[in-house]
C-alpha cells in the first residue's frame, strides 16, 4: 500500500502530463513531505506545473512555492546549459568526421512535455567505433583530461559538465547475460537508421533500439537500488511518443528471450494506472502485441522506487584500501542476494552463475 505522500506525487505526476485537472489530490498536501520527496525522485520541476492547476487554498506556502520556483528555474538554466554543451561537443567531433550518438539525458527529455523539466546530468555518447580517436582529439585539441579507468566507458569533465564516451551501452562485466544484450544493441544499432536530433551531428538512437535499451538501463538501475521515478517516465514517456515507429516483433522477442517481459509489464503498468498515460503507449498499432496488465508487480516495485536505500560505487575506481574493497565487495554482495528477486525480472542468468560471475570480475578488477 502506498502512503499518502507518494499517492498525491504520483496523482500530481498524472495532473502534469496530462495537463489536467480531473484528478487533482482533493484532500490537504503535506507540502513539507512532498517537496523533497519530489527531488529526491528527479520530479520536482515536473510537479511545479501541477502545483498551477491547484486552487489557491492547496497549494504550497508562499516561501515554498519561491524556492520551488527558484529550483525549477536553476534546473531549467542548468538543462540550457547542457544543451550548449551538447551541441559544442558534437560540433567539435564533426569537424573531424565524428558522428555522435547520444544516449539517454537529452533525448529523453525530448519525450516530456516540458523538455526543460527533465534533471540533467552526464552527457552520454557513443561514436560509433571511434572511441579513441574521439578521446585523443579531446586530449590533443582541447586540453582536457580523459580517464579510461572503466572498461565500459572513458569520461571526462567538458565545460563544466561530465561526459560518458561509451565503448559499450551496457556493463558487460557485472552480468554475463549482458554480452548477448550489447550484442543485440550493436544489431540494432546497425540495421536502424538513428534519429537525428535538432542539434546538428547529434544522432538519436531508432525507436526500436531505446525500446530495447531504456528498459534494460532502467532494469539495471532497479537491481542496484538506484532507480528513482524519474527513470520511469523515461521509460513511459519514450514509449507514448514513439510506439508507432517501434518493431515490436523484435523488442517483444528480445524480452521474452532475456526474461524482461515481467518487468516491461509491470513499468507499462505503473504508467497507464498511476500516471495516466494511455494503453496504446505500450501496444503495437495493429494490437498484435501488448503489454499485459500486474498490478501487484508494478505496485511492489513502486514501494521500491520509494523505500530509502542504501547505494554502492559502480565499480572499486577510486576505493584506494584492500580494507576498502573488501569491504565494498562484501556490501555488493549482500545487496545482491537481497535483490534476487530483481534480479529475475531483468537478467536472463542462474543466481548461482550470476553471483560467481559478478565475484570473478570483481576480483580481476582490483
Amino acid at each position: 500500500m502506498l502512503n499518502k505522500g507518494v499517492s498525491n506525487l504520483l496523482i500530481l505526476i498524472k495532473s502534469a502530463l496530462t495537463n489536467s485537472t480531473s484528478s487533482l489530490p482533493r484532500d490537504n498536501i503535506s507540502w513539507q513531505t512532498l517537496y523533497p520527496l519530489a527531488i529526491h525522485q528527479g520530479v520536482s520541476a515536473i510537479l511545479l506545473e501541477a502545483i498551477g492547476l491547484l486552487p489557491s487554498d492547496m497549494r504550497p506556502p508562499k516561501p515554498m512555492l519561491l524556492q520551488w520556483i527558484g529550483q525549477s528555474t536553476m534546473m531549467e538554466r542548468m538543462y540550457a546549459r547542457h544543451k550548449e554543451r551538447i551541441a559544442s561537443l558534437a560540433e567539435l567531433y564533426g569537424q573531424w568526421g565524428i558522428r555522435m550518438l547520444l544516449l539517454k539525458g537529452y533525448g529523453c527529455s525530448l519525450c516530456y512535455p516540458k523538455p526543460e523539466h527533465r534533471p540533467t546530468g552526464d552527457i552520454d555518447v557513443f561514436l560509433f567505433g571511434m572511441q579513441d580517436e574521439g578521446d585523443v582529439l579531446i586530449e590533443k585539441q582541447q586540453g582536457i583530461t580523459v580517464h579510461r579507468e572503466y572498461h565500459k566507458h572513458s569520461t571526462f569533465n567538458y565545460g563544466g559538465v561530465e561526459v560518458e564516451n561509451h565503448a559499450k551501452f551496457i556493463d558487460d562485466v557485472s552480468h554475463k547475460s549482458n554480452i548477448r544484450f550489447e550484442q543485440i544493441l550493436m544489431s540494432v544499432l546497425e540495421k536502424e537508421e538513428c534519429l537525428q536530433s535538432p542539434i546538428d551531428n547529434v544522432l538519436l538512437p531508432s525507436p526500436t533500439f531505446n525500446a530495447l535499451f531504456l528498459l534494460r538501463h532502467t532494469g539495471e538501475h532497479f537491481a542496484s537500488n538506484e532507480i528513482t521515478l524519474r527513470h520511469v517516465l523515461d521509460v513511459g514517456t519514450f514509449f507514448q511518443q514513439y510506439h508507432s515507429q517501434i518493431d515490436w516483433a523484435l523488442v517483444f522477442k528480445v524480452y521474452k528471450e532475456e526474461r524482461m517481459m515481467r518487468f516491461f509489464n509491470a513499468i507499462a503498468t505503473i504508467c497507464v494506472d498511476h500516471i495516466g498515460m494511455n494503453t496504446a503507449s505500450f501496444t503495437s498499432d495493429d494490437k498484435q502485441y501488448t503489454y499485459k496488465s500486474d498490478t501487484s508487480l508494478a505496485n511492489r516495485i513502486l514501494t521500491d522506487i520509494f523505500e530509502e536505500k542504501d547505494r554502492q560505487p559502480m565499480s572499486t575506481v577510486g576505493i584506494d584500501t584492500i580494507g576498502k574493497k573488501l569491504h565494498y565487495g562484501i556490501a555488493k554482495s549482500l545487496r545482491w542476494w537481497h535483490n534476487r528477486w530483481k534480479y529475475r525480472l531483468v537478467y536472463n542468468e542462474n543466481l548461482v552463475e550470476s553471483f560467481v560471475w559478478l565475484a570473478v570480475n570483481r576480483i580481476k578488477a582490483e
